[in-house]
């Protein structure tokens, strides 16, 4: 059995993160670590902002994450593959990753929600995480680099 450590999505979930290094990065997709739960109706965007300047978006339903996993059941946890149509540059600094909605209304028996791991902990944390509510929200981003050989 697993154990999920989900927020549910009410009106806007957010987490900050920091690239560290001085160079830039061409970033082409993300991949949020997403709960459905009863396939609730409605759209979600997935926003990566740099204050208040959103710098790409992408959408996706509850039908396209039964697509993802080729399943009708209405229950799922996934790294929901998210492919911007216009990949993006940042550089050092802290940016913000923002998931939200529309058409959506949450209800305890029927939300999407975003999973913070707390057994294998990807992202780096603060060292406040003296809790699984303090960890952040799980997310992979990719990125495009040219590879000379």
């Amino acid at each position: 059995m697993t154990t999920l450590a989900v927020d549910e999505l009410t009106t806007t979930l957010s987490q900050d993160f920091t690239i560290n290094l001085n160079r830039r990065y061409s970033i082409e997709g993300i991949r949020p670590y997403i709960y459905m739960h009863n396939a609730p109706a409605g759209t979600f965007t997935l926003s990566v902002k740099d204050g208040v300047t959103t710098l790409a978006s992408q959408t996706f339903d509850s039908a396209e994450i039964k697509s993802d996993l080729s399943t009708s059941d209405n229950y799922a946890h996934l790294w929901k593959r998210l492919v911007f149509d216009n990949p993006f540059q940042i550089s050092k600094g802290t940016y913000t990753l923002e998931l939200s909605s529309s058409g959506y209304t949450f209800s305890e028996s029927n939300y999407l929600g975003w999973i913070r791991e707390f057994e294998n902990i990807f992202n780096e944390t603060d060292g406040d995480n003296d809790s699984y509510d303090n960890n952040p929200f799980s997310f992979q981003i990719f990125e495009n680099k040219r590879v000379n050989l």
